[in-house]
């Protein structure tokens, strides 16, 4: 399975980040957790079902995210439900100061949306792809960048940037995704 060998190398990402803080591993054997009333298929069933998340793992510094725990998904939830947009398929597994990512659950690659000030943009077409991105940014900002990425007035280098949409254009499949994902992380 495709997802399997990208979150693999997603949890390796975290363990080897110098910013990560909390617990990501992945389990070579499916996870025995709780039933959740919740939608949960696919891509994204996939990541719950073998990936332990403990402790509110945060992973990434200027591209932080926080990554939801599955006894937390009901509870992160309930607050969207007043949004008429929102669909029950849709599952969020990740947060960024109150941006949230999420995934519809009702297609089986499970694509990935952010959503800033409760505006809604596609990222990625499946979990597995953005997992891939992703984890390629981390080691942008870490090993490329060593995390120097601002300038002395806090606006990030031009040259970070730039670099940051170069691995984005190899990776993603269209320009509106690319332009989707620079939104999402810096406006």
């Amino acid at each position: 399975m495709f997802i399997d060998n990208r979150l693999r190398k997603f949890a390796e990402t975290f363990q080897n980040s110098n910013t990560s803080s909390g617990v990501m591993k992945y389990s070579i054997t499916k996870l025995k957790a709780e039933k959740i009333d919740l939608p949960l298929t696919g891509e994204i069933l996939y990541y719950y079902d073998y990936i332990i998340l403990e402790d509110k793992p945060i992973l990434g510094n200027d591209l932080f995210l926080r990554f939801i725990e599955r006894t937390k998904l009901k509870n992160i939830l309930s607050s969207w439900d007043n949004d008429p947009e929102w669909k029950d398929s849709y599952i969020i597994f990740a947060d960024r100061d109150g941006d949230v990512l999420f995934c519809d659950s009702s297609d089986i690659k499970s694509p990935v949306y952010g959503s800033v000030q409760m505006k809604m943009y596609k990222l990625t077409d499946s979990l597995s792809d953005f997992l891939n991105i992703y984890s390629k940014l981390i080691e942008v900002e870490e090993i490329e960048f060593c995390g120097d990425v601002v300038d002395d007035d806090f606006n990030h280098k031009p040259e970070y940037l730039l670099r940051i949409e170069e691995e984005l254009n190899k990776n993603l499949s269209s320009k509106l995704f690319v332009d989707n994902f620079m939104y999402f992380f810096f406006g």
